[in-house]
């Protein structure tokens, strides 16, 4: 019945041909230097939705500060309320009233990227760990709306483990997604937060990859973290990568699609990118488009571990089946660093 639904909201709103970006909301980065000394950097994947900016939002100067002060460095925002980086060698016209109510014409593709240079970057003045990033938008009404994001600038020798969020994290897709927004937080397996906890004291960093918008992204994080264990065990932070999209894109995904390993694939690529030697160590998914994701960036199979709603975790590679206290167990021989 709910996935009925959605089919008939997705044909509705394809029919009106509509904006569904809704949402605001930002991915996180992940930065390296690379063996020229170079900084390098994943997408900044940044969407200002209709709920926020009603007004046509292409042309709108987005504004960066990192760690509470401002860069110079500065996005725009395209018809979709997608943020960009202008290729061109032009200097960005101020943000006018006439522009906000007519909009401006989108550039061409070529002329626009998501991905910042190594200049850039240089210009954010960014710290090795954990920097907080702020995108902000001032609308000729003069209101301010702004989204953030982590930048976590890692070290070249920095290894991940991939983990998908809902049925993964949470006990199932579809109500780990709906409890946590209804105020029942605990839809999780229990031990999963001692598991990624034991995980990161072993040396590695914990890289969230989900099919949610982005414009859930704040949300999703405050679940995500938030989420607490007895003996003081808490759930790692660690970037969150969602789908570039709306609510309603997402879903088409899922459930029309059915392919969200595309975008999976895609954004472990970007990042596998940054480093020499491939830093995906491990992952765990509930899902076959975790498992083809997982295997397509030569993730080792006895390294890829899948989720069910019992809380039972099955290595793909030997096919062992355990429960999260034997699985625990096994965290120093399967994540010894070599």
């Amino acid at each position: 019945m709910m996935k009925f639904l959605l089919l008939i909201l997705l044909v509705l709103v394809n029919e009106l041909e509509a904006d569904t970006n809704f949402l605001t909301g930002a991915n996180d980065i992940i930065v390296v230097k690379n063996e020229d000394g170079y900084l390098e950097g994943t997408p900044f994947s940044v969407l200002f939705g209709k709920k926020d900016i009603w007004l046509p939002r292409s042309g709108h100067i987005v504004s960066l500060k990192v760690n509470g002060e401002v860069v110079p460095v500065s996005m725009t925002l395209n018809s979709e309320g997608q943020a960009y980086f202008s290729t061109l060698e032009t200097r960005q016209s101020q943000y006018r009233f006439w522009s906000a109510l007519l909009g401006m014409t989108d550039p061409l593709p070529q002329h626009v990227t998501d991905t910042a240079t190594p200049a850039q970057l240089d210009k954010l003045d960014l710290k090795m760990g954990e920097n907080m990033i702020e995108f902000q938008v001032t609308t000729a009404s003069g209101s301010r709306i702004s989204t953030q994001a982590t930048i976590f600038m890692l070290n070249s020798t920095q290894k991940f483990v991939v983990s998908d969020i809902d049925g993964t994290v949470t006990r199932s897709n579809l109500r780990g997604f709906l409890l946590p927004a209804l105020g029942l937080s605990d839809w999780k397996h229990p031990g999963v937060v001692q598991l990624y906890s034991k995980i990161e004291d072993e040396g590695y960093k914990i890289l969230y990859l989900t099919s949610r918008a982005v414009g859930q992204s704040e949300d999703t994080k405050e679940y995500l973290f938030d989420l607490r264990e007895a003996g003081g065990y808490r759930m790692p932070v660690g970037p969150v990568l969602m789908q570039v999209n709306s609510v309603l894109d997402t879903v088409k995904t899922e459930v029309i699609d059915q392919d969200p390993e595309v975008q999976k694939i895609a954004k472990l690529a970007r990042v596998r990118g940054l480093f020499t030697q491939n830093p995906l160590f491990a992952g765990y998914g509930n899902q076959d488009s975790d498992m083809t994701a997982y295997k397509a960036l030569n993730i080792d199979l006895d390294r890829i571990f899948r989720m069910d709603e019992s809380s039972l975790i099955t290595n793909i590679g030997s096919g062992l089946k355990l429960n999260f206290t034997e699985h625990i167990q096994d965290i120093p021989d399967i994540y010894q660093i070599n």
